[in-house]
């Protein structure tokens, strides 16, 4: 190197030229020159890749419009014209004011619960200023605020009577009410809100220990964590019911991540587990199985493998389309690779990725119209499939000229290795763009992993899938999944028949308690919609 490429000495390379110019070696100054500004184009060519990725540990935006605004970057490209705001005003526009068109304060739930509070006018001013008389009530004004009851324990002091006969020795004692563990110090109400704590807000069960101890009230760690463990087998059955429900006909989707599990026996005492989500309309369940590999598809589905499951290019899956099913591939992972190489400063990507923001565009206008299955096939065969032509032609001329392992190069390969699967939603109208949805279902699991770290053997896995089985499909059916925890523990303590399990399902526990219902009112059928609220004076 004639100067380091990172703080080169502009003195020094001016005298090193001047004398390899004297020498007359002009074969040597010219590689040496060439090799400095190779050398000082990686550099910089790599410093610009981490400034675009802004080094940060947030998931980064994928939007378009956000990537063309990096391409703004010194050396990465043209400047991009930023989209117009809503309200900005453009040429020959005068910019609208925002007065009047606010909508006001939103209005709460109908369903939730309103306790009236009196605010009295104070004595001192209930005398008229005019002739001085004391004034009578003619009505009062609402305001509704919502407020939060802060939580707090009480020791329930149950009093079992005995009774016994006055004529002999006989003795009879009240019978013990169901109870999740027997005999155990930890009531039912205290125990289900230790489940919804750990699996809705990812609050490890030593830290609800914690909170609890500085309420005043020591309990154990293990105590609660075994509590826990037994409501979940409790509620176990209505997961696998809902499994059943999962693997009806219709349309699957699967993904899976992974999950620590702590195993004493293992070397390092850690290994890894597979938690895999299946979704079926608003069916939602979550598996987990030691390993994630084409077993783990098996004991899900069983024998009946001949379906439409949507995923992503996963080779766990292929037995699916070897027993004749269909494997609908993912048009979001398959523009992630094209989102790389983009913010690396490829600008040949961000014209593939307009293309494919068009295929999305199409889906937007079909659910803004209320398409069902035909109209939205209709939609993607006028729209979509003019699309799909030109993509494929877009990625069958560039896969000639572009590298297979650059960036750019790996995201033609997955769309060229993918393309029979990712066109197949142009053929159903039931078939999704993306396989988003069950990836969204997975953050749940993985938010809480970042908190609760892992579980214990393969027991612990199992028993975390169940419960996020029964809270992600109460949360698909508008349920509140913490109501409906209390609400289906009570009715099994209470000897529900494990016949009628189906009852309890969320489709169908609306019947029986309309009030765990927290969606639009419009959208909850008559024959379940909660009574309305009567009319207060």
């Amino acid at each position: 190197m004639i100067t380091s490429p990172h703080a080169p000495d502009v003195a020094a390379l001016r005298a090193w030229l001047e004398d390899m110019i004297k020498a007359a070696k002009l074969v040597e100054l010219v590689l040496a020159v060439i090799a400095l500004v190779t050398r000082m184009r990686d550099i910089n060519t790599e410093l610009t890749k981490r400034l675009t990725h802004f080094q940060r540990k947030r998931p980064r935006s994928e939007t378009l419009e956000r990537l063309e605004r990096q391409l703004v970057l010194p050396g990465l490209g043209q400047p991009v014209a930023r989209r117009r705001a809503k309200d900005e005003p453009g040429p020959g526009r005068q910019k609208l004011s925002r007065k009047g068109r606010h909508p006001g304060r939103g209005k709460f739930p109908a369903h939730a619960e309103r306790i009236q509070v009196f605010n009295p006018v104070p004595p001192a001013l209930r005398v008229c200023p005019v002739c001085g008389s004391e004034m009578t009530t003619v009505g009062h004004s609402m305001c509704e605020i919502l407020e939060l009851v802060p939580a707090r324990l009480v020791v329930i002091q149950r009093m079992d009577e005995r009774v016994a006969c006055p004529h002999d020795d006989a003795i009879v004692s009240a019978p013990t009410p169901p109870e999740i563990v027997e005999r155990g110090k930890l009531g039912p109400t205290l125990i289900v809100e230790a489940v919804a704590d750990k699996f809705l807000e990812h609050t490890p069960i030593e830290r609800q220990c914690e909170r609890w101890a500085r309420a005043g009230f020591e309990i154990a760690p293990q105590t609660l964590g075994r509590s826990v463990a037994t409501e979940i087998d409790l509620l176990t059955p209505i997961a696998k019911e809902i499994h059943e429900q999962t693997r009806a006909p219709g349309l699957l989707g699967t993904d899976a991540t992974g999950i620590p599990v702590l195993d004493p026996s293992t070397t390092e005492g850690i290994r890894s587990g597979a938690m895999t989500c299946w979704t079926n309309a608003r069916w939602v369940s979550f598996f987990y199985t030691p390993s994630a590999d084409t077993k783990s598809v098996r004991d899900f589905l069983g024998k009946d493998l001949c379906r439409i499951v949507q995923c992503d290019g996963t080779a766990i899956t292929n037995c699916i389309e070897r027993a004749g099913g269909k494997r609908p591939g993912c048009w979001g992972h398959g523009r992630r690779r094209l989102v790389d190489a983009a913010r690396g400063g490829d600008s040949l990507a961000l014209d593939g990725l307009k293309k494919i923001a068009r295929l999305f565009e199409v889906e937007k206008a079909s659910l803004v119209a209320g398409d069902n299955a035909e109209a939205r096939q209709q939609r993607r065969a006028e729209h979509s499939q003019p699309v799909i032509d030109e993509l494929r032609t877009w990625v069958d001329e560039n896969r000639a000229i572009i590298p297979p392992k650059t960036p750019l190069g790996r995201g033609l390969g997955y769309l060229h290795r993918q393309w029979q699967r990712l066109i197949l939603f142009l053929g159903d109208g039931n078939i999704e763009l993306t396989n988003n949805r069950r990836e969204r279902e997975l953050r749940r699991l993985v938010q809480g992993r970042k908190n609760w770290l892992f579980t214990w053997l393969d027991l612990g896995g199992e028993r975390t899938a169940a419960t996020l089985t029964i809270v992600a499909s109460c949360i698909a059916h508008d349920i509140n999944p913490r109501a409906y925890l209390h609400c289906v523990t009570k009715l099994i303590l209470d000897g529900w028949s494990q016949s009628r399990l189906r009852d309890l399902l969320p489709d169908r526990i609306l019947g029986s308690h309309p009030e765990l219902y927290v969606g639009d009112l419009d959208g909850l059928p008559e024959a379940v919609a909660p009574p309305a609220l009567p009319d207060h004076p």
